[in-house]
Formats: structure tokens, C-alpha cells, sequence
């Protein structure tokens, strides 16, 4: 028996084949792979080697700086402290002496010493000067030395009794009590350094010993500084940055940190760095201080060293267990801080700066091995260039070729199936499955196009519920729509903040000025505050201010007595003496002449009235309800409306919203009018496509004009189901298209004259034959309908959508008509001629 195997390497490195012939496969397999392994393995070695040597190089160069430059800032300080120290030294030391020294120093340079203190041989004249930050305390005597490591508590250094000779001290903690601070008197805590130097008189004697103290908190500014974005060493911006600085004396006691705040007097801390180590806490005179075990070899490493006076770096290994990220090389640099006492002899040192980087020189080096990454991929890219080019060419063109037939045929250019040859396999195989595609994707999309125009035109005509929609929607409140008030139907926002201005103003019996469009119920608003107030027993008077002309606008409003004027034959009472005890509504009052807005504001000012021919002023009762749909204000500007009156009637003014504005209220609107207009006829409903064509209109006329449409449109509606073509809106809701105007035109378009129809059926038959094919090739492009009506249309020389119908015999919609005459103009067969009621569909011509 014999095995079948696959064919697994022949088809790939088998050349029997054109090169224009390999598959897309073979090309990027024996091409692209190869040529991608390679360059991976360069950039990857030359990467490891860049990496490698420039984050050595910065790492240790950039940190140790940065703890050289911490302890040469600490130095000078201090150096500037001994200067202080010997200057008050060779003057006089008196109280009020250094304090006005000290208090003529700038604030920034005076906050960096604490204490200044004078130890006498005679006691009179001994004096300590605290510095609280806001004030210069001098301590009493018995407070001076009766304080725990106070400054009169120090022992002499009496081998050195030369006069520049400066003593410096390990750093101590001070407690003060009942000293001056924030407002109050408090306890105190200081944690300094002091520097002490003997004074002498005029004659040379030893005059007493002159201390003075430099608070801890300004080292630790320094070092935050250099820790933060402020260091004089900084150079571009680091995403986590993690620097850590610490002070430690000679004797390896850690003293305190950088720190977070920095710019802020805070209590010193070692806290963050001795987290999870072992040691001892607290040394005499610094309680805070921290000092690790000897299993912390490295640590005592660095301290002997810098006992030594040397500076270098360790790799920190498990000496500060910190989450640090486990890819970082950690390492503390240090650096010894010294101090000469004598300038004579060499420095003391005093204590040492550790300084722990885990981002600074680690960024530094990375935009360093960014720089060199950035050549070798740019080599890279220009290499992946020049072999993708003949890659591209070798696989884009062939597509191109392919793509650019397949759009012809999807446009109708070319009936020729595709035949490109040579092709790769992939692409014969490609172009086999659009020839199949293409004989059936026209007709599949005439027959989709045809089966959603019908789902669309039954999904509009379906009757909606309009209770459904109204009661899920959450913005309305169904209260309000199920009992309106007044006939004003709504629950939206609009209509509740409406009724709430209603019904404030119903309990006042100031007059009202009711503002808004045309339409939006303004009268309904006056009838609903009438029927909400005390005065709802009374009766309601409405007045068209624009309907009447002056004189006969005075007389309805004051009336007149027997024989003010020829036609005056009894007395009559005007509107205000007839709207006495209830409401007097003045609509359109922005209509109203200057001489009757002047009657107005007499009347409205006194609450008198005169009538026309009367000499005496009569009172009325009644409460004046104005409306305008104008800016009365703007009126007034213009000098068409008086500025007092307008004053006058708007007391409290309403403003009822405009019907684009609460659009969420037209289905119960609308259902209110539909009820309305079929109280005595049969049950009606409304279509999907009617509510849909309601809510897209902007309803200028407002609810007027939505009552005036649902009657008329309701008046002339077959069935008991109003569709969307029954709805018949203003000029600027209607159509545009050529499509949608000819769905509303009459009917009969068949005498509609036309000057292109006047060819025989034979000469339009050949014309359309010589622009498009044989007769059977102009059936293939066409569906059942349009293959069916195709030959009167050539005997006609063109149709109308009505005409086509007829051909058909079949009731068949509008809008499927529309579309089959709509695609014959897309085929070319038939173009369009006129507009609107003249709209045809007349054969197209050849272009020759």
C-alpha cells in the first residue's frame, strides 16, 4: 500500500513556476521572514550592548554628584554660621545688641539659626535668644538652665583657646517650655547644631563663651531641594521620581531625611528610611535618631568610610527594604560633610549625606540609549524599506489590478466577466468567486431594496398607542397629562414649571403679564389663574387690544356715559366695571395705541377708572391679566410701548413655553385632539409614520397650529387610521426631493404634455439599444416588475409613477413604484424631465 503525504516543502521552495506566479505566501516566507530574523537579532544584540554600557556610565557619575553637591551646600552653610559666630563674637554680646542684629537680618537668612546665646563668666549678663520663627524670645535665666541639654548644659572644650577657634557640636534635641509661638504660649522642640567660640573684652580676657545654634530643619530644606524639581541638578522631568537623601553623624546615627514637605517647619524623622531594618532608637540628646545593627555590613561601610573623610558608592543590596521595582540597580552614594574648627588644622568631620536614586540617573541613561536606539532603528526602518518595496509591488499590484476591475463591474462600466491573467493562485481564486457574486448581486439588491421599501411602508402605517408612549415616558408627569387644567395638556418640565407659576400667581392679587409666541396658550393661562385665585367665583373678561382701533379699544375698556358722544343714547359699563370682583384679561396689549397705554396706566396706578363723557373716577375690583407675544421691553426701548407701564403689568410675569420647546408633550396633545375632533365619529389612530412626521416638526404656529393640522387632517382622512400622507404641514416641514414632492401631487399624471416623447416605440427601442446592448441584455439588468412594464414603456417613449402602476395592474405602493422608476434611472435606461406634477420618466438617448 502505498502513503499519500502532503506536499509540505515543494510548494514552497519548488521555482519550476514564473516568479510572477508565487503565491502571496511563498514571497513573504521566502523573502520577509529571513529578512525580518536577521534585522531582530542586530537590533536586539545592538540594543543589549548600548543598554548595557551607557546605564553603567550615568548611574554612577549622576549620583554621585548629586551626593557630592548636598554635602559641599551643607558645608557652606555652616561655614556661614561660623562666620555669624565669630562676628558676634568680636562685638559686644548684649540682649538687645544681637537682637537687633539678628532682627535686621533678612527673615529667609535669620530663620536658619535658632538659638544665640551668651554664657558669662559673670552670671548678670548671661542671656539665650530663641528664635520661634515669628518671634525673638529671651529665655529667663532659670528656664535657660534648668532645659535638658540647654545650652548652658554643654561642657568646654578648653584645649583649643585660640580666638577664631569654633567648637561644633552633635546635633541635639531641645525642649522648651511656655515659649511664645502661634499666638499662644506652648512647648517648643528644636533640633539643631551648635557652634560655639569664646568672646574676650577689650583687654583681651576671656569674656565668656558666645553659642550659636543652626536649625536642622534648613539642612534638611537643602536636601529636599536636591531631592525635588528645584535642584540645580535637574535636568528634564521623571515620571516616578524616587530620591531619598539622609544625615547621619560620625558616630553612624542616622538624624533625619529628606522629607516630603520641604518648605514647612516639621518634626525630623527617620522613619521612612529605617522602615523593616533593625537598630537602635535614640540617642542622648536626639531621641529620634536611628541607628542600624552591624548586620547591616554595607551601611558601616559607608560610615567608616566616610569617617575616613571619602566619598563613594555601594550597591545597596538589602540595607533599606523599600518597594522599589526589582529591574533597577539600587545604589547609595555618600559623601563626609566636614567642618574646620580651626583653620589651622585640618576639618572635623561631623557627619556624612547618603543619597539613594532609583530614577534620576536611570532616566538620564535612558534617553541616552534612546538616542543611540533611535540610528540603529532608523537603520532598521530604511532596511525594512527597501525589501517591502518589491514586497508591495509584488502583492499591491496584482490587487489593484483586480480591485479596479471588480469596481467597474459594480458600476456598470463592463458586462465582460473579469479575465486578468497572469494573477497569483490566490487571486485566480478571488476572481473566480466575484464573477459568481456579481450575476447575482444585482438581483439579490433589488429584491432586498424592494422587500424593505414594503417593511418600511407597513412599519409607518402600523397604529401606534399613544396611552403606551405617553406612560413610558419617564419626562412627563402623568398626573398633569390625565387632568389638565384649563385644557392646558402636558406634563414635560416646561408645562409643570408653567402650572407652578399658576398657581403662585393665583394667590396674590397682583396684575400679571403673561409672555409668549403665537398659539401657546396664553388666554388658557389667564382662564387658569382666574380659576385658581379667591376671585374664581367672578367673572373672566377677555379684550383683543389688537382687534380694536382706539376709540372703540377706551370704550370697551371705560365705557361711557348717556351722551358723551351723538351715538351714546345710555350709559355702558367698560370691561373693567364689568370684570369687577373677578379678572380682566388684556390680550395683544402691546397692540395697543399711546393713548389708550396712557388710560392704562392711570387706571392701573389709582385702580380708578373715568368713563368717556363722566367726570367722576369710578373704582373697580377687578384683577388685570395682560398677554403680548412681543418683547414689551424692547417695545419700550424702540418707543413704540411706555417703559412705566410695561413696569406696572409686570408684577408677575409668566412665560408660557413654546411648543418646540416641549416637544416630549405632542403625543398626549395630540391624542387630546384626536379625542377631541372624533368625539362624534368613529375611534381613531395614529401611524407610526403620522407621530414620527409630527415630532420632526419645529411647529411654528404651536399648539394652534398643531389643532388646526390634526382637524384637517382628520376632516380628510380615509379609514380610521391617520397614515402620514394625511398630515399635511406648513411650507417649511415640506419635501424638497423630486422623490418625496411627487408622493403628495395629484394623482393623473397621464396629460401632462412633454416634447420628448414624440419618437416612434421602434426609433426609442433602437436608441436605447444602441446605448445599452441587445433587448435581452436590457431584461437581465431589470426585476419581474420592470421586465413586465419595459415594453409599454418603449411604446410610450416614457411614464409617470401613476402610468407605471397601471402597467402593472397590481396594486403595488407608491413607494415601490418610485423605486423601480428610480432604478431605471440609475441603470440608464430612463431619465428624469420636470419637477413636481410634471415629473416623468422619459427614455434616455444615446450619446452619439
Amino acid at each position: 500500500m502505498r502513503y499519500y503525504h502532503p506536499p509540505l516543502i515543494s510548494p514552497i521552495i519548488h521555482f519550476g513556476r514564473s516568479i510572477k506566479e508565487w503565491s502571496i505566501t511563498r514571497v513573504l516566507l521566502l523573502l520577509g521572514v529571513p529578512l525580518m530574523a536577521v534585522v531582530l537579532l542586530i537590533m536586539t544584540f545592538s540594543t543589549y550592548q548600548i543598554a548595557k554600557h551607557y546605564l553603567v556610565r550615568a548611574y554612577a557619575r549622576n549620583s554621585q554628584t548629586r551626593a557630592l553637591a548636598q554635602a559641599y551646600e551643607l558645608k557652606q552653610m555652616l561655614l556661614e554660621a561660623r562666620n555669624e559666630l565669630l562676628y558676634l563674637a568680636r562685638t559686644e554680646p548684649t540682649a538687645d545688641s544681637v537682637r537687633q542684629y539678628w532682627l535686621h537680618k533678612p527673615v529667609a537668612q535669620r530663620n536658619r539659626y535658632r538659638e544665640v546665646a551668651f554664657h558669662s563668666h559673670s552670671p548678670a549678663r548671661n542671656f539665650v535668644l530663641l528664635n520661634t520663627g515669628e518671634h525673638i524670645w529671651q529665655l529667663p535665666d532659670d528656664q535657660a538652665s534648668a532645659s535638658k541639654f540647654g545650652v548652658f548644659s554643654r561642657q568646654e572644650n578648653d584645649e583649643a583657646g585660640q580666638s577664631n577657634f569654633v567648637q561644633i557640636e552633635q546635633p541635639v534635641q531641645v525642649y522648651y517650655s511656655s515659649v511664645p509661638h502661634n499666638e499662644s504660649m506652648q512647648n517648643l522642640e528644636i533640633s539643631v547644631i551648635r557652634l560655639t567660640t569664646r568672646a574676650y573684652d577689650a583687654l583681651g580676657r576671656s569674656a565668656g563663651i558666645v553659642t550659636l545654634s543652626v536649625d536642622l530643619g534648613e539642612l534638611q530644606k537643602i536636601m529636599h531641594m536636591y531631592s525635588s524639581q528645584q535642584s540645580p541638578l535637574y535636568i528634564f522631568p521623571q515620571e516616578k521620581e524616587r530620591v531619598l537623601s539622609f544625615f547621619f553623624d560620625e558616630a553612624g546615627w542616622m538624624l533625619f531625611e529628606s522629607g516630603a514637605n520641604g518648605g514647612q517647619r516639621s518634626r525630623l524623622s527617620i522613619d521612612a528610611l529605617r522602615s523593616g531594618l533593625q537598630g537602635d532608637i535614640g540617642r542622648p540628646g536626639f531621641d529620634s535618631a536611628f541607628r542600624p545593627s552591624p548586620l547591616h555590613e554595607r551601611y558601616w561601610t559607608m560610615v567608616t568610610s566616610v569617617q575616613a573623610g571619602k566619598s563613594g558608592q555601594l550597591a545597596l543590596g538589602s540595607l533599606f527594604k523599600q518597594e522599589y521595582s526589582g529591574d533597577n540597580d539600587l545604589f547609595v552614594n555618600y559623601a563626609p560633610v566636614d567642618f574646620p574648627e580651626d583653620p589651622s588644622l585640618p576639618p572635623s568631620i561631623i557627619g556624612g549625606i547618603g543619597c539613594i536614586d532609583t530614577s534620576f540617573m536611570f532616566k538620564s541613561a535612558i534617553y541616552e540609549v534612546v538616542m543611540a536606539l533611535s540610528v540603529a532603528l532608523l537603520a532598521f526602518i530604511l532596511l525594512s524599506m527597501c525589501a517591502f518595496f518589491y514586497l508591495n509591488r509584488r502583492i499591491s499590484r496584482p490587487l489593484r489590478i483586480l480591485c479596479s476591475a471588480i469596481e467597474k463591474r459594480a458600476l456598470n462600466e463592463d458586462t465582460s466577466h473579469l479575465d486578468l491573467s497572469p494573477l497569483p493562485k490566490e487571486l485566480q481564486n478571488i476572481q473566480h468567486t466575484v464573477n459568481v457574486l456579481l450575476m447575482q448581486l444585482q438581483s439579490a439588491k433589488n429584491e432586498i431594496g424592494i422587500r424593505q421599501c414594503m417593511m418600511l411602508d407597513q412599519l409607518q402605517r402600523q397604529p401606534v398607542s399613544l396611552d403606551e408612549i405617553i406612560a413610558q415616558n419617564r419626562a412627563v408627569d402623568q398626573n398633569q397629562v390625565s387632568e389638565p387644567l384649563c385644557g392646558i395638556v402636558g406634563g414635560s418640565q416646561a408645562v409643570r414649571n408653567l402650572y407652578a407659576m399658576i398657581q403662585k400667581a393665583s394667590q396674590v392679587m397682583a396684575d400679571v403679564l403673561i409672555v409668549g409666541e403665537t398659539g401657546t396658550g396664553k388666554e388658557l393661562t389667564a382662564e387658569a389663574i382666574h380659576h385658581s385665585s379667591p376671585l374664581a367665583s367672578g367673572p373672566f373678561l377677555s379684550i383683543n387690544c389688537g382687534a380694536l382701533d382706539e376709540n372703540l379699544l377706551l370704550d370697551a375698556l371705560f365705557g361711557h356715559v348717556k351722551g358723551a358722544f351723538s351715538e351714546a343714547k345710555e350709559d355702558r359699563k367698560g370691561a373693567f366695571q364689568a370684570a369687577s370682583g373677578g379678572t380682566l384679561h388684556l390680550d395683544e396689549i402691546g397692540n395697543a395705541s399711546p393713548k389708550v397705554q396712557q388710560a392704562l396706566l392711570r387706571a392701573l396706578s389709582v385702580r380708578h377708572i373715568r368713563p368717556l363723557g363722566s367726570d367722576q373716577d369710578i373704582p373697580f375690583t377687578a384683577r388685570v391679566i395682560a398677554a403680548t407675544n412681543v418683547d414689551l421691553l424692547e417695545c419700550a426701548k424702540n418707543g413704540t410701548f411706555r417703559e412705566d407701564l410695561y413696569y406696572r403689568l409686570a408684577v408677575i410675569t409668566i412665560n408660557t413655553p413654546s411648543l418646540r420647546q416641549r416637544k416630549e408633550d405632542l403625543p398626549a396633545l395630540v391624542r387630546y385632539f384626536l379625542r377631541q375632533t372624533a368625539a362624534h365619529n368613529k375611534n381613531i389612530e395614529l401611524s407610526r409614520g403620522a407621530l414620527e412626521k409630527i415630532m420632526n416638526y419645529d411647529w411654528p404656529g404651536n399648539i394652534r397650529e398643531l389643532k388646526n393640522c390634526i382637524t384637517r387632517s382628520v376632516a380628510f382622512m380615509d379609514g380610521n387610521i391617520l397614515l402620514e400622507e394625511h398630515i399635511s404641514l406648513g411650507r417649511a416641514a415640506e419635501p424638497t426631493s423630486a422623490q418625496n414632492s411627487e408622493s403628495i401631487q395629484p394623482k393623473n399624471y397621464d396629460e401632462v404634455p412633454t416634447t420628448d416623447v414624440a419618437e416612434t416605440p421602434d426609433e426609442a427601442e433602437s436608441s436605447v439599444a444602441s446605448s445599452h446592448g441587445d433587448y435581452d441584455d436590457v431584461l437581465e439588468m431589470l426585476n419581474l416588475r420592470q421586465r413586465e412594464a419595459w415594453p409599454d414603456i418603449l411604446r410610450e417613449g416614457g411614464t409617470n409613477r401613476a402610468s407605471y402602476q397601471r402597467m402593472l395592474g397590481s396594486a403595488i405602493s407608491v413607494r415601490t413604484a418610485q423605486y423601480d422608476l428610480q432604478d431605471f434611472v440609475s441603470k440608464g435606461l430612463l431619465r428624469k424631465k420636470g419637477r413636481g406634477p410634471s415629473l416623468r420618466y422619459v427614455l434616455a438617448r444615446s450619446e452619439q
